[in-house]
């Protein structure tokens, strides 16, 4: 019970990353120009919050369930699965680098909002959040592999 309760949660923390970076690209992406600006400085803050909670979460759930895997295979884990699960790691450090640099431009955005201006932070905001929605799926779609390889 215990074993699939951290399951959900890491794959909750997941999908939360994804939805929350995908809804600012997609709700940024649908304001005017002239206020994505004001948008993003409004917004942005709240959807790092919850892209935090995520993150911090992710590696506590996963190591969890990694204790559990290695625990129902006698501690000798099989080399792709290693293999792929250094690449989530690998993707979960680009999407905290993602969110740390996403966290100062969105800082910047709120200490001079440029209200009715475009921005050109806001598309590198954007292109972030993108990125970070990006990393998510990859990092979901390995951890399915790894699931079904368990």
């Amino acid at each position: 019970m215990l074993r699939t309760a951290f399951l959900w949660i890491h794959v909750s923390c997941g999908a939360l990353w994804i939805v929350v970076s995908l809804s600012f690209v997609l709700a940024a992406g649908a304001t005017a120009e002239h206020e994505r600006a004001s948008f993003a400085a409004r917004v942005a803050e709240r959807f790092n919050r919850l892209n935090l909670i995520a993150i911090a979460l992710l590696p506590l759930s996963g190591i969890a369930n990694l204790g559990f895997v290695a625990r129902a295979h006698h501690y000798r884990l099989p080399a792709a699965f290693v293999e792929v699960l250094g690449a989530k790691l690998a993707l979960l450090c680009m999407m905290a680098g993602a969110l740390a640099i996403a966290w100062s431009v969105t800082g910047a955005l709120a200490k001079e909002q440029s209200r009715g201006a475009a921005d050109p932070r806001v598309p590198r905001l954007l292109w972030l959040y993108g990125a970070m929605a990006l990393l998510g799926a990859a990092a979901l779609m390995l951890g399915v592999w790894l699931a079904g390889s368990a």
